[in-house]
């Protein structure tokens, strides 16, 4: 029986053998096959969800979206409805799953950021298809994968190792493919739905897309909801959003936080200039006193996530201030993650442009160079590395051991952050480390031709895998906690637009600028930064430094060999101040992670 979860969709085929696997998903059945056996079960509430059928097929959209009985209806009659469901996909605003039963032929897509997921596992002989993949892991007894586990602890996880399957025998499938599963429950394949969008668009016409993308996300939350929560910190990302929100028939509630820190007021000054557009909004400030301070409370987080992402480090701070949106009413509560890896562009874009526009990277590049005080070898080093990806992760991997982890970030040309395994491996998991991605690179293809087109889709799915962990804490809860600005339709926009046009070295979110302009308030376009939680973050490490340390020592993480306790000791919290390490951010995340799942139980131990 699968228990202690939020929301949750298992699709099952169309065939005897699955009766009994309906029985202990926990699970009520939303829809039969044709043939009336059990199809797709889900724990979605019910305005999440939108179901049709026509004839001997049948599809349900589960999660916000903008989708109606028609539309699947439609989708469902034609010549070809596998075809009309992946055009479907591809055009319903909002975040959510799609399921259909087709002639017995049982389908499921998730996004194309990976924000929502699909994953198949074998389950009494089975293929059975989830958005979530611990739901698959219970059903059908798969141990975790304790290597794949310490893949997920490196500081930072390029493309695929985030992929690789957490639970052995549970299987992802890719962001923007679609999983198919035969009538017998025997056999499986995938097919591609998502293309990219060609960068083709002006600054301008960009952001009329983004605008529209925006708001349709927004009010695919706002539609159906009683109250709707919207964070509000002044930036370009939440702030639009509750902008969004207020064109919507909920009423909006909205909140700041601020804190005695220099420049820890700024949020609340910008935030209060936006509102001057929005006098239908019920806006509160807090200090984030009330909160839960930085590292504090990982031990009261006991919510299931089917990923070991930043959304269990964030998660005492982040189920405050849901509990405290639900304390004013809320059920839908707005956030702004994601906004920073969409709208903010990266040194490594230049590297794409230098091929295509020499001069002008060049001169966005002494912009950079002489914005964070670099040298010249350090700025234009890397323009003429012409290394492909998989060469890349090939070497990155054979340098990680060599590398000085405490080394200061530089800016980065290359097709990811450098790897580096911490220090407190077990020896044993980190031969299987290396060994697994040795052998993961040497046949891995990049997310896109260019290094700027990879790190885009690289940056959008590595913040999904934290999207999502926050809506799954929130799900627990009853809350929907949901990032429109994450979702599949907003991001085509900003990808539609010239990397040029989109971003640039002295210029704050300037496509979020311009598509606001006209419906914020001039005066708060002028914001041209944003503070970060830096200095709080650096009390809250230093204050529970044991408290982390003791954590980690007491996880699973020690009895399955990933973590030798003692070098954790040594070497997590370096003496002096000047070196900058966060390895413990990952392995905090992995042991919340395996407590919570109740891991280091034969066998999932290192071999």
């Amino acid at each position: 029986m699968v228990e202690g979860l939020g929301w949750y969709a298992v699709a099952l085929p169309d065939s005897d053998r699955a009766g009994g696997i309906a029985e202990r998903v926990g699970a009520p059945v939303l829809a039969t096959h044709a043939s009336g056996r059990p199809w797709l079960l889900s724990t979605y509430p019910s305005r999440q969800v939108v179901l049709a059928d026509h004839g001997d097929n049948r599809a349900a959209v589960l999660g916000f979206s903008d989708a109606t009985d028609h539309r699947l209806r439609r989708a469902t009659g034609g010549a070809d409805p596998a075809a009309a469901l992946d055009d479907l996909a591809g055009e319903l605003a909002g975040c959510h799953v799609v399921a259909a039963s087709l002639g017995g032929h049982t389908r499921m897509h998730g996004s194309a950021s990976g924000v929502t997921r699909v994953f198949t596992a074998r389950v009494d002989g089975c293929l059975v298809l989830s958005d979530r993949a611990d739901v698959l892991a219970d059903l059908g007894g798969h141990p975790c994968d304790p290597v794949a586990l310490a893949i997920r602890m490196v500081r930072s996880i390029p493309h695929p190792l985030a992929e690789l399957p957490l639970w052995r025998g549970v299987e992802p499938v890719p962001p923007g493919s679609c999983a198919v599963v035969d009538p017998t429950g025997l056999r499986s394949r995938t097919s591609v739905w998502w293309r990219r969008p060609e960068p083709v668009l002006s600054r301008d016409q960009g952001a009329l897309r983004l605008a529209a993308a925006l708001e349709n996300a927004v009010h695919t939350r706002t539609g159906t909801a009683g109250t709707v929560y919207a964070d509000i910190s002044g930036g370009f990302d939440s702030t639009p959003q509750a902008h969004f929100a207020c064109r919507g028939p909920a009423p909006v509630l909205a909140g700041t936080a601020f804190n005695g820190d220099p420049g820890g007021g700024e949020d609340l000054f910008w935030a209060r200039r936006a509102l001057e557009s929005m006098p239908s909004v019920r806006h509160t400030a807090f200090s984030t006193d009330e909160m839960p301070v930085f590292y504090a409370g990982l031990l009261d987080v006991d919510t299931r996530l089917d990923d070991p992402s930043d959304a269990y480090r964030a998660g005492p701070r982040l189920l405050h201030m849901m509990r405290r949106a639900q304390g004013m009413g809320a059920d839908v509560y707005l956030n702004g993650i994601g906004g920073d890896d969409l709208l903010v562009g990266f040194p490594k874009y230049e590297h794409t442009l230098f091929r295509r526009r020499p001069l002008l990277a060049l001169r966005r590049l002494r912009d950079h160079q002489l914005l964070e005080g670099l040298s010249v070898r350090e700025t234009f080093g890397k323009l003429l590395d012409t290394r492909g990806y998989r060469q890349w992760l090939t070497d990155a991997v054979r340098a990680a051991g060599e590398r000085d982890d405490y080394a200061p970030p530089r800016l980065g040309m290359d097709w990811d952050h450098p790897l580096h395994w911490p220090r407190w491996f077990g020896e044993q998991v980190r031969r299987a480390v290396v060994e697994r991605v040795l052998a993961t690179a040497s046949e891995v293809e990049p997310l896109g031709p260019t290094i700027a087109a990879h790190s885009e889709l690289a940056a959008i799915r590595q913040n999904a895998r934290i999207v999502r962990g926050t809506g799954q804490l929130g799900a627990d809860l009853g809350l929907a906690f949901q990032a429109p600005i994450s979702d599949d339709r907003v991001a085509e926009a900003v990808l539609s637009v010239r990397h040029e046009e989109r971003f640039h070295p002295k210029e704050f979110k300037p496509l979020m600028r311009e598509a606001m302009r006209g419906r914020l308030p001039a005066v708060f376009l002028e914001r041209s930064r944003k503070n970060t939680g830096t200095p709080q973050a650096a009390r809250g490490i230093r204050d529970h430094r044991e408290e982390l340390v003791a954590l980690c020592e007491d996880s699973p993480l020690v009895s399955m060999g990933i973590v030798d306790p003692a070098a954790l000791r040594a070497h997590a919290f370096p003496g002096e101040r000047w070196k900058r390490v966060r390895d413990i951010d990952t392995t905090i995340n992995g042991a919340v992670f395996a407590r919570a799942h109740r891991l280091g139980i034969a066998p999932e131990v290192v071999a």
